[in-house]
């Protein structure tokens, strides 16, 4: 996959097209890699087209690029430079409109300075302009689309499936923006590619929620797997995440009303919800292990 620059002028962005020319872009398939609103100096417009210096139209170009804000722009397809090119029209907004009219140029220009966007003519313009307004950018390749679909159904489905799982337990309410927030910061605390600090109040359990002895009989103690032990600290952090949760709601209900504290059906819901996450987590483990005594 091909990348290339591209440039809103000002004078499409003074006139507000740069609305529709980046719909037009992504309806014509390419990926926006990154985007820049930026004011240009005279100074820094002259070095851009510096290839041009000594040419008729140099000055009134530079002061032209320098006369108000651009939006610079990485986007990235297939045949990426010809394909932007094609979609701009030709240079010349005033022949653009004659042989090109549902070009960019021929719908949003005027003539061949003021002619809306500007894009790089070949790779290694391209590259050089990249870094001009990009300097950080690292240009790493695409992946193709199998090897994002593959890297989407290891990576990002397993996360997020439990996400959603633990959001349809929790129900935080009917607000969609509620739900989308529970689940945004959910993903962030959950983040398989970054550990996780939990503070030591979050870990510790109500008496009455401690594990009730498990009799094993004349087996004896049978020691934990880490497998059982990862799944202990799930459920302890489920059900810590649930009152966590519920005990902020709280405060912010008794910020907002009377100083009342009020245990509804909802609040009690929760709360049963989330000691029987647990036990459910930790009746899984003790089932494992009698298991394992009555084939050993």
């Amino acid at each position: 996959m091909q990348k290339t620059f591209a440039m809103i002028k000002p004078d499409a962005v003074s006139a507000g097209y740069h609305h529709n020319i980046l719909q037009e872009l992504e309806l014509g398939g390419f990926a926006i890699v990154s985007k820049a609103r930026v004011q240009l100096t005279r100074a820094r417009a002259a070095e851009f087209y510096a290839e041009h210096k000594g040419k008729h139209f140099y000055e009134k170009l530079v002061d032209f690029m320098s006369s108000g804000p651009v939006i610079a722009l990485v986007l990235a397809k297939e045949e990426a430079i010809t394909g932007w090119r094609t979609l701009m029209g030709p240079t010349n907004s005033v022949v653009a409109k004659e042989q090109k009219p549902d070009s960019l140029r021929g719908k949003y220009g005027t003539d061949g300075t003021y002619n809306a966007c500007h894009g790089a003519d070949s790779p290694a313009s391209a590259a050089r302009e990249i870094k001009f307004f990009f300097p950080r950018l690292i240009l790493d390749p695409l992946p193709d689309p199998a090897t994002a679909k593959t890297f989407i159904i290891d990576h990002l489905q397993p996360t997020l499936v439990k996400g959603l799982t633990a959001l349809c337990k929790q129900k935080p309410s009917a607000d969609k923006m509620e739900a989308i927030t529970w689940l945004a910061h959910w993903l962030l605390d959950n983040n398989p590619n970054k550990p996780r600090t939990v503070d030591h109040d979050q870990l510790e359990l109500k008496p009455e929620d401690e594990e009730e002895g498990f009799d094993l009989g004349e087996g004896g103690q049978v020691e934990k797997s880490v497998e059982e032990m990862e799944q202990d600290l799930a459920a302890t952090r489920v059900q810590s995440h649930f009152r966590g949760y519920q005990a902020r709601r709280n405060v912010q209900k008794k910020k907002e009303g009377p100083k009342v504290s009020i245990q509804t059906h909802e609040m009690a819901d929760d709360e049963k919800s989330a000691v029987k996450i647990q036990a459910l987590y930790r009746g899984h483990a003790g089932r494992k292990r009698v298991k394992g005594l009555k084939t050993g």
